[in-house]
């Protein structure tokens, strides 16, 4: 009985210590991950990939914390602690704001409504054959949104090849009197209230840059809106394949070949993941020269190509922006759905006068991304 005692409380011993280390390496990446928004992606870019995979490590997590609590409730407070630590920006990706503000009559009459969406250029992303109309032009027309913030769109004119039919373009442009359609970035904006482009150079360094900065007079206040389409991921078509097939080649090689995939991985997408890191941050910091030029009451909208909390956001936000969604939304959502890249990648931020009192992701299937409408009190 001895030995067999002696054998049990090594084999426990061990199994202890490997729990405590395994619980280590998850508190650490959880830690660091959460806060890898606020380190520079040129100089420390396994921050900004680290910070990707925050949600993985949160379900991680709460797997281990079951396991733990078989082995030792001590241990088992780690990843609670990791989660403690990591409190301010877990809110950011997964806000918790219950109660949103209810707004009297006066407040609602001083408000207007917003939507932002990554549009495909008004391609279907599921078409069918029974389509006789555009599905995303439809769905802008029901969100009777005061102001339609657009990325890739660069026309609005009948296309049979997209159902665009002439009664859809004849509604909204009834609807939205207002609108600056720029072709070249093809970034649009479609307003009812009054609005003119703000001439804006983009420097050399920062080309090719798609951010278009706009003046809307809404009923007598101004209010500057900067439409973005940041960098993309910097994926050819061949990439998103690879990171597709991965799992399923991961369960079919050992050894060698696993190696060489994984060899392949982190040239193919991990280096090019970096690099749209670093052209994001370069364009963050001059679209907020821009903002700081400008001033007043401000909101900058669209595709950020980059997940919430991330560095290029918090240098846009500088500290007098907000994020309309980790202000006013429960839980947690994605924008982006192709490819597997399953993030919230589209966001809207405000500053000045202003303040953002509701949001909500709708789900329309026309595009890669889904839209957030967002109504903010002035």
């Amino acid at each position: 009985m001895g030995f067999f005692s002696n054998l049990f409380r090594r084999f426990h011993s061990t199994i202890r210590a490997v729990t405590v280390g395994v619980n280590g390496i998850v508190f650490l990446a959880t830690v660091f991950s959460a806060y890898g928004g606020w380190f520079d992606p040129v100089q420390v870019p396994v921050a900004a990939l680290a910070a990707m995979i925050l949600p993985v490590l949160l379900v991680a997590g709460i797997a281990l914390m079951v396991i733990d609590c078989f082995i030792s409730y001590r241990i088992a407070v780690m990843i609670p602690a990791s989660w403690l630590i990591s409190l301010p920006e877990i809110l950011i990706f997964f806000p918790l704001n219950i109660f949103s503000e209810k707004l009297t009559p006066e407040q609602e009459a001083r408000s207007f409504t917003l939507l932002t969406y990554n549009c495909l250029h008004l391609h279907n992303y599921a078409p069918t054959d029974s389509m006789t109309t555009n599905g995303t032009a439809s769905y802008i027309l029901a969100t009777d949104a005061d102001v339609v913030n657009l990325q890739e769109l660069e026309f609005l004119s009948p296309r049979k090849s997209v159902h665009l039919t002439p009664e859809q373009v004849d509604s909204l442009k009834s609807r939205y009197p207002y609108r600056v359609i720029d072709a070249g970035q093809q970034l649009s904006v479609l307003s009812k209230f009054p609005v003119e482009p703000i001439h804006i150079t983009i420097p050399k360094r920062s080309e090719p840059c798609l951010i278009g900065a706009y003046r809307l007079d809404i009923n007598g206040t101004t209010v500057n809106l900067y439409n973005v389409h940041l960098k993309s991921i910097g994926l050819s078509t061949d990439d998103k394949a690879l990171y597709r097939q991965l799992p399923g080649k991961i369960k079919e090689t050992d050894g060698t070949e696993l190696r060489e995939e994984i060899r392949d991985v982190k040239q193919q997408l991990v280096s090019k993941l970096s690099q749209s890191f670093a052209v994001r941050d370069i364009e963050a910091r001059w679209l907020r020269e821009v903002i700081d030029s400008i001033g007043g009451n401000t909101i900058v909208a669209g595709d950020f190509n980059d997940i919430p909390g991330c560095h290029a956001q918090r240098v846009i936000m500088n500290g007098d922006l907000h994020d309309a969604y980790a202000e006013n939304a429960f839980g947690a959502v994605i924008t982006y759905h192709d490819n597997r890249f399953y993030f919230r990648i589209d966001h809207i931020l405000y500053g000045g006068d202003l303040k953002a009192v509701s949001i909500r992701r709708d789900t329309p299937p026309w595009s890669d991304h889904y839209p957030l409408f967002t109504r903010v009190r002035y």
